[in-house]
């Protein structure tokens, strides 16, 4: 027997309250701490042919960022080849406002696809079809809402065809 579709996402489980503020801070603060970061990174492939991500000095270079400066942490012949932070800071801006609408659209698909606190999207249940209709309508119309389980008649067969003069299916 077919399961509802509430007994078949009964056992998905609802995130609770919190879970998602906080994974939601917590992505923001690191798309804001690696966004720059990246950039640099990109940068530094474009304008030295070597992507420039500080291996080994990260922190150094968190730090770096936190006191307005790029380029802390990187290689010299790197560094010395790399735009002024100003410039740096607009890419930068850029790339976490494309980073932020990305974020965006994946997080109103999860909305859509979650359903939030309001019922998903689809079919009703068994039941809520009875508490809508009545049982005695639901009963009554059964033939039109599942023709292939409580047809009272014979399925129509199709067409018949009619080719020189006699029948053909």
């Amino acid at each position: 027997m077919e399961r509802s579709r509430g007994e078949r996402f009964a056992s998905q489980r609802v995130p609770l309250t919190w879970e998602i503020p906080v994974a939601v801070a917590v992505f923001t603060v690191l798309m804001v701490m690696l966004i720059p970061l990246g950039v640099q990174a990109v940068v530094g492939w474009v304008v030295a042919g070597e992507f420039a991500w500080p291996a080994g000095r990260l922190g150094g270079a968190v730090l770096g960022l936190l006191h307005g400066q790029f380029a802390v942490g990187l290689p010299v012949h790197v560094a010395g080849r790399m735009p002024a932070d100003g410039v740096m800071w607009v890419l930068a801006i850029v790339g976490e406002g494309i980073v932020l609408g990305a974020a965006l659209v994946v997080g109103l698909w999860m909305r859509d696809v979650m359903g939030g606190t309001r019922v998903r999207h689809g079919l009703a249940t068994s039941a809520l079809s009875a508490d809508a209709l009545g049982l005695p309508r639901l009963r009554r119309s059964a033939a039109v809402i599942r023709p292939d389980l409580y047809a009272r008649r014979r399925p129509w067969s199709g067409p018949r065809c009619v080719r020189r003069g006699g029948p053909f299916r």
